[in-house]
């Protein structure tokens, strides 16, 4: 080994070693990087499918279309002696985005037509009562249709009817439509003999259900099976409005009334999309969870390489830290964004050149990571008094490492690199600003 690469090794081993430092207690729990392949035999394999160990409990059902305004109107008693909704046709989960008039007239001429319309999928969140996993559109479409809300736009084979709510159509029209189903299929609640089982089935069936010919992003999927505290407060915290002017996303972001049917780009030299994209698919809220997430990087060998495994398994991890952990985790979060708000701007993400404006997550993971660092946390007041320093001392540590911030450097290695060269540049600020 080369005295270089003597020297590059035992500085990314500080480099682990000080990030193992900058957890917090909670946060100090096992977080296995799955880095060995399971094994079993033919008979292990065979006793485990005949026990039925994954697999999914199912039943299908149909509901006639003139049905479900009532059917989604439908209250039961919940635990708490209140009502509730037997169908939860808006579960937190949900996407962002929703269909336009003229989407949701050409799904009722579908069903004018008889063209098949694929069925939507329900969860049985507890016994008969149901959550909505995939065909929300659809149903709130049909819910609209009925309740008169809309008027028929855009058809392309029944153009007469267009500006025609229901209540207005023909008569024999109206009960065409009315004759006709939508058919189910249910996941049951004895799929899962626990909740944790429960989410990663249901995660299968997220991954890779195609109903509408739509796939979920994966903060979508995530959305879906991991809805739990560390969750909830990373959708909060992704309407920072600093946070969201750093990334491009408008403030009070209009979800697209098109299909955003683009798969997620997990590679992380790519500009982002359009910030109203990222809203939709919720990019916004796993960029949040990342920032905590890669507080432990150092552990997960395979480096970002499995971005989404790495989240998923995180949040697992993170919806169990306790209530107070999680109030730190807000603070550390708003405080961070402020910090690089004052001293950076919206080009805080970029790589402050006026060629590459657009923000990128390889730059937002290194400079959020070691702007939280204790080091640099002490001497925020300062470097936000001389952000000139900073920026310059950023701006020539981007330009000297090109291949770490400009190219397709995802592995370990890179990351430990990344978090060393951005740890150097506030290093040198703050020498330099020293009063």
């Amino acid at each position: 080994m080369t005295k270089d690469n003597q020297q590059n090794s035992t500085v990314g081993a500080k480099t682990q070693q000080t990030a193992a430092n900058y957890l917090l207690e909670f946060e100090k729990v096992s977080f296995y990087d799955g880095a060995s392949e399971l094994t079993a035999t033919d008979e292990e394999l065979n006793s485990r499918y005949a026990k039925g160990e994954i697999r999914i409990v199912t039943e299908q059902a149909r509901y006639p279309l003139a049905g479900i305004l009532g059917m989604l109107k439908e209250e039961i008693e919940g635990d708490n002696g209140e009502k509730e909704l037997r169908y939860k046709l808006d579960p937190e989960y949900q996407r962002r985005h929703r269909w336009s008039d003229e989407r949701k007239s050409r799904l009722i001429e579908s069903f004018l037509m008889n063209v098949p319309v694929p069925p939507v999928f329900l969860y049985e969140r507890d016994l008969a009562r149901f959550e909505v996993m995939d065909g929300r559109q659809r149903l709130t479409a049909l819910n609209d249709f009925y309740d008169d809300k809309f008027a028929l736009t855009g058809l392309q084979h029944w153009l007469e009817l267009n500006g025609r709510k229901y209540s207005e159509l023909p008569s024999k029209i109206r009960d065409g439509i009315d004759r006709r189903y939508i058919s189910s299929i249910i996941l049951l609640k004895e799929t899962a003999s626990c909740e944790e089982q429960a989410a990663m089935l249901k995660k299968i069936v997220f991954e890779r259900l195609n109903s509408g010919g739509v796939k979920l992003a994966n903060q979508e999927t995530r959305n879906a099976v991991y809805n739990g505290p560390l969750n909830k407060l990373c959708l909060e915290l992704s309407a920072n409005d600093k946070f969201r002017q750093m990334w491009g996303i408008p403030l009070d972001p209009k979800p697209e009334e098109k299909d955003a049917d683009e798969e997620v780009d997990e590679t992380l030299d790519e500009p982002t999309k359009t910030g109203t994209n990222m809203f939709e698919k919720m990019e916004d809220v796993e960029l949040v969870l990342r920032f905590f997430a890669y507080r432990r990087i150092g552990e997960f060998k395979a480096g970002l390489n499995k971005i989404t495994e790495f989240l998923d398994r995180f949040i697992v991890l993170g919806n169990k830290f306790p209530p107070d952990g999680l109030v730190e985790y807000r603070l550390m979060f708003e405080a961070t964004v402020d910090f690089l708000w004052e001293v950076l701007g919206n080009e805080a993400f970029t790589v402050l050149s006026p060629s590459r404006k657009r923000p990128t997550r390889i730059v937002y993971d290194s400079l959020m990571f070691v702007a939280n660092s204790p080091d640099v946390v002490l001497h925020r007041v300062n470097l936000i008094k001389n952000k000139a320093v900073l920026r310059r001392e950023l701006q020539a540590m981007y330009k000297k490492n090109q291949e770490l911030f400009f190219g397709r450097r995802t592995n370990f290695k890179h990351t430990q690199d990344r978090n060393r060269c951005m740890n150097e540049a506030f290093a040198a600020a703050i020498a330099k600003t020293k009063q």
